[in-house]
């Protein structure tokens, strides 16, 4: 669809609820624990964005209300990550938090930094939440299988069975996606244990990015970003994309299956890409990570952005960008899906209920010259918010409908697809993603939850079932409309702020 892009923005589209940073990026987050009452985020930072230089930032909180930044406690500051401190995970033991992550280095001469001239270290560094120990290589190059290129990156490292294991994300010869899986008795020395790609004779993407393993129903779920699989109309869409695999048993006696281990000619084929769920199908959603906080829950946080999504769109904050979704409650449903859902403290946030009135003139046209850029907004009930909103629309009955925020951004439901479609500049040159209703297990659309915050939406989709994430970009902040023709029960509550202790938001 054609839109004019004409307007000049008038503010910063600075987050209410939603992390952001004085200045510079957030991007994958990293490290997620809990550790005596506190839970600890840490996420890919570089601090004078667009400054190179990759760390750690780090935020800590008790309710996922009051929030505290902490700077950035790892930054590369020697040769095993003087080219990067990248992505890793943390697991708390005797009382101590244990950061792992990727260390790199590249080396000077003539190199692609793919196949040649890259280190991959990966790195210990222990804490007590607020001090940091010395970096500690645990782990190198010289430990990887043969068919490895120099990509090896995300250790998530957990305890399972008496012994430490560590999944790391790959690329393979041949541009082939893989995981690798490694034990260790200490957490210190490491040895491989296992591979495992997908079943395919054609690669599944050729890099497996963040690699996660959560326990649902007594169920292992491995999480992994496929880089590199094509792009299809109503799924996959993105430039890069964030799923699932359920399995049958657990994942460290699949992988150590693998016969070749270092002699291997290439990872073990065991997972079977046509299991693969995506979690998002929205435009920015990227390198979830998982972990299980003291009270027992899993709970998943994603970038709200992608890698390599310049060649794209755009994100037109200034000093600051990109954010995290809301922490997010993994349960399974009685089909035996992943469903996300916000953490109960984010309800806190919620203020006084707002009504939704049938007060809306009705409207019906088309924005565009596809069969899915239709609207119709006869009937319609709607509601304005003071720029943010949780709303929830329960009961839905089947049939053709749409959901508006403002004049920028459409969900509708036309036959047997879901669309959410930009009909504004605030997409900021995102257009449309689309999600068939086949996707769904029941077929259709039974409930919403739409939460909006400034310059980010999150869309859960039938309690969590799949969610659409994506940030725009509203000429006004300050006055959220909403417009609905669904048929089903609509409420809505204005949201309040978020205390950010260490920022001037």
């Amino acid at each position: 669809m054609a839109i004019k892009r004409t307007w000049s923005p008038k503010h910063n589209w600075r987050l209410r609820f939603h992390l952001q940073t004085e200045t510079g990026d957030i991007t994958d987050p990293n490290g997620l624990c809990q550790l005596d009452d506190t839970y600890h985020y840490f996420h890919q930072h570089r601090r004078l964005w667009p400054d190179a230089a990759h760390g750690w930032g780090h935020w800590t909180t008790r309710d996922f209300v009051s929030w505290k930044w902490l700077g950035s406690p790892i930054m590369p500051d020697r040769e095993l990550d003087k080219n990067g401190s990248y992505s890793g995970s943390a697991t708390v033991h005797d009382g101590r938090m244990w950061c792992y992550y990727t260390g790199n280095q590249l080396l000077p001469g003539e190199h692609d930094y793919d196949y040649s001239g890259r280190l991959a270290n990966e790195t210990l560094v222990v804490s007590d939440g607020s001090t940091f120990g010395e970096k500690r290589l645990v782990l190198g190059n010289e430990g990887y299988p043969a068919y490895c290129s120099c990509h090896v990156r995300d250790p998530k490292v957990w305890k399972q069975g008496g012994c430490w294991h560590m999944l790391l994300g790959a690329r393979a010869q041949g541009d082939r996606g893989c995981i690798l899986l490694y034990k260790s008795p200490d957490g210190l020395s490491w040895r491989l244990e296992g591979s495992a790609t997908n079943l395919g004779r054609q690669p599944f993407g050729y890099m497996w990015e963040c690699p996660n393993l959560a326990t649902l129903g007594r169920r292992e779920f491995l999480f992994v970003c496929p880089q590199g699989v094509g792009k299809r109309p109503t799924s996959l869409q993105n430039i890069h994309n964030s799923g699932y695999v359920a399995l049958d048993g657990r994942l460290i006696d699949l992988m150590a299956k693998d016969p070749g281990l270092m002699d291997a000619d290439g990872p073990y084929p065991c997972i079977d890409e046509a299991g693969f769920v995506e979690l998002d199908f929205g435009f920015d959603f990227y390198a979830p990570q998982v972990f299980e906080d003291e009270r027992g829950r899993t709970i998943l946080v994603g970038w709200a952005s992608l890698p390599d999504i310049e060649t794209q769109y755009d994100n037109p904050t200034r000093e600051w960008t990109h954010t995290l979704t809301l922490p997010r409650e993994l349960t399974l449903n009685e089909d035996g899906r992943v469903c996300q859902w916000p953490v109960t403290e984010i309800d806190a946030l919620r203020g006084e209920l707002v009504e939704f009135t049938s007060d809306v003139a009705g409207l019906t046209g088309t924005v565009g010259s596809s069969s899915y850029d239709v609207f119709d907004l006869t009937g319609a009930v709607g509601a304005r918010f003071a720029g943010t909103a949780d709303i929830c629309v329960t009961q839905i009955e089947s049939g053709d409908a749409v959901l508006r925020l403002n004049d920028d951004l459409e969900l509708s439901v036309i036959g047997n697809l879901c669309e959410l479609a930009f009909t504004s500049p605030a997409g900021a040159y995102r257009s449309v993603r689309r999600l068939p209703l086949s996707a769904l297990t029941a077929g259709r659309i039974r409930n919403l939850r739409v939460i909006v915050d400034t310059s980010i939406v999150e869309i859960y989709v039938n309690g969590g079932e799949v969610t659409m994430t994506t940030r725009w970009y509203p000429e006004s902040v300050d006055e959220l409309r909403v417009s609905s023709s669904l048929k089903g029960r609509h409420q809505g509550w204005e949201m309040g702020s978020c205390h950010f202790a260490g920022i001037d938001s």
